[in-house]
């Protein structure tokens, strides 16, 4: 069972109120509500997305509306995603309670606007949000089964673990400002997990050390 770190007890005894119960909710809605706005105008994709320049320019809602980009475009395929983001997100308020749920996702999503308003990028696609997501339920429950494509059962811990290398594959594959992206999106994830890799890595070298000692 994942212990909350010594700075989200203390934030939560001040912050409370930034608790949203039952987050999944609202962004399951946003991913419908952008899934048949698109389906029925694919202009919508680009009126959705995260532009800078529009927003200085008064398009202000975008700042919200990114987050109803829809993670699939596929009628079959968008209610599985859509299924999964409300069971990953019921998942980790479980284990943690509304407001460190919030706060997680919030992180990330301001750490999203941050990036994209002061280095002009565009956002137009926010699955990695989705993944940072995906890889805090992956961490919490490794051992718990999920069916991929709802047949093959597969554990969290390594869907998680494919994430995570595909996700190292890409720093090699894009820009420094694409690295650097990438690092702002996945920053809540260091932040909320970085203690625990820390101390399964030293546990690793240990066991690692040990076993070479007896050789």
């Amino acid at each position: 069972m994942h212990t909350p770190q010594k700075w989200l007890k203390n934030l939560e005894r001040h912050l409370s109120w930034l608790a949203i119960p039952n987050i999944s909710i609202l962004w399951v809605t946003l991913q419908g509500l952008g899934f048949f706005m698109v389906q029925s105008d694919p202009v919508w994709m680009e009126r959705l997305a995260l532009i800078p320049d529009r927003v200085i320019l008064g398009e202000g809602w975008r700042l919200i509306t990114f987050l109803a980009l829809p993670l699939s475009l596929s009628p079959i395929w968008v209610l599985f995603v859509l299924w999964f983001i409300y069971y990953i997100l019921n998942e980790i308020e479980s284990e943690w309670g509304s407001f460190q749920t919030t706060l997680y996702f919030l992180i990330a999503y301001l750490l999203s606007i941050t990036f994209s308003m002061l280095f002009n990028y565009p956002i137009f696609d926010i699955r990695d949000i989705e993944a940072s997501l995906f890889l805090a339920a992956a961490t919490l429950f490794p051992h718990f089964q999920v069916r991929l494509f709802m047949i093959i059962p597969v554990k969290m811990k390594w869907l998680g673990a494919i994430s995570g290398f595909f996700l190292i594959l890409r720093l090699f594959q894009v820009s420094w400002t694409g690295k650097l992206y990438l690092f702002f999106i996945y920053f809540n994830y260091l932040l909320f997990f970085g203690p625990i890799l820390l101390n399964t890595i030293k546990q690793m070298f240990r066991k690692w050390n040990y076993q070479r000692k007896l050789r």
